[in-house]
């Protein structure tokens, strides 16, 4: 096992009506909350109401901000900022929806006392090749509690943020523990009315961050079990809720397991590289796909791309301990029909497989272009399946669309 670092300092409240209890958790910073929000499940779930009511009985002054878009925009956050300092400042932001509210909540604590564009920040720690920064310690960033509105990526729990530039036609991350959540206040009744394309996409991203760091030739059979474990749950239970939305207990398994996943518990200890984040980042901001099934289908793709005599004992050890693939199949079999059954339960969510599938245009011309960028950005001679070219890696994403 290798030498690592890993910190989790977060307090995680879960039930049927707990956010109830926020205001006592707020206290413990001071009185002033900024309140950034999805705006229809904040609503329809009550919580909008819950927490103003909450809040003015302990004598909570809270600024309200709604209106961030998906794939979160640095000028939208950038007018929270703006409105967070006409009100004067806050003691602690708390941030309720899905991840891209939660992600511009976290560049909001961030960024709160610097004077330019948030993305000032984001791109100096991308040029400084700094975005790794557990440890380092960022002075003046405001504690932040989320609640989460879906199970999908998991920032309620998460210590990165990503933000987009797209007049730059770019998104960039950051990752500090400082940008860890404070508290978590999670009630899966709030995830009753999502969507079941965008539950499906959720499903699809929780796996995603328990199988890219799985994909690795360093062992760790503590590791490997925590990641087939998140797995099978999101299959069980994604399976669960996609036919019956109200399921509680499924519902709190997904955010469970998102949780955990983002937290990287499997990934402590051995070589993670992301690639599969690097590429659909890149492809995500060219063609917009929801980032579950842009995540998803370039999974699809590097999976079959990846497949070899030197790697069929992996995706054989994922194919039979997640898909339940038979144990007397040897190795390039059981792997071929794991690839099989993760493609088909794709189908079955209603995600497409294929970019080439989406109502937007994804022509091959634009895919080649991003395989020009992914090139320029990562190091994929460090991949679980090392590539040697720009030629292979445009290969590997011709096969994501």
């Amino acid at each position: 096992m290798n030498d690592f670092y890993f910190h989790l300092n977060t307090k995680f409240h879960y039930g049927k009506g707990v956010v109830a209890g926020i205001a006592d958790e707020i206290l413990n910073y001071g009185k002033r909350m900024f309140f950034i929000y999805d705006e229809i499940p904040a609503n329809v779930s009550g919580a909008y109401e819950l927490i103003h009511k909450v809040c003015g009985e302990k004598g909570i002054a809270v600024t309200d901000f709604t209106g961030i878009e998906p794939n979160p925009r640095h000028t939208t956050i950038d007018k929270a900022r703006a409105l967070l300092k006409k009100a004067g400042g806050a003691d602690v932001v708390v941030a309720l929806g899905g991840g891209s509210t939660i992600d511009s909540a976290k560049a909001l604590c961030l960024t709160a006392n610097y004077e330019g564009s948030c993305w000032d920040v984001f791109e100096s720690a991308a040029k400084l090749e700094s975005l790794s920064t557990q440890g380092r310690k960022e002075e003046g960033v405001l504690p932040l509690i989320t609640i989460p509105t879906i199970a999908a990526s998991g920032s309620e729990a998460s210590n990165v943020a990503v933000i987009a530039n797209h007049d730059k036609n770019q998104k960039l991350d950051y990752r500090s523990d400082a940008l860890r959540p404070a508290a978590v206040f999670t009630d899966p009744t709030y995830t009753y009315t999502v969507p079941p394309f965008q539950t499906a996409c959720g499903i699809l991203d929780i796996m995603s961050h328990a199988y890219e760091g799985y994909f690795s030739h360093s062992a760790g059979s503590m590791q490997d079990g925590i990641s087939e474990a998140i797995q099978r749950t999101c299959i069980e239970h994604g399976r669960k809720v996609m036919l019956v939305p109200h399921d509680y207990d499924s519902r709190a398994e997904l955010l469970w397991a998102a949780q955990l996943s983002i937290a990287h518990l499997a990934d402590q200890g051995r070589n993670f590289v992301g690639n599969i984040h690097a590429t659909e980042r890149v492809v995500g901001n060219y063609f917009g796909f929801p980032h579950g099934a842009g995540i998803a289908i370039i999974s699809l793709a590097w999976f079959k791309y990846a497949l070899g005599d030197d790697t069929a004992y992996r995706f054989a050890r994922w194919a039979k301990n997640v898909w339940g693939v038979s144990p007397s199949l040897d190795d390039m079999a059981a792997a071929k029909e794991g690839i099989r059954l993760y493609e088909s339960f794709m189908k079955e969510l209603g995600v497409p497989t294929r970019l080439s599938q989406s109502k937007l245009e994804v022509s091959e011309e634009l895919v080649a272009k991003c395989a020009d960028e992914v090139w320029e950005r990562v190091d994929a001679s460090t991949w679980f399946h090392p590539l040697s070219s720009k030629q292979e890696l445009l290969d590997f994403m011709m096969l994501a669309w």
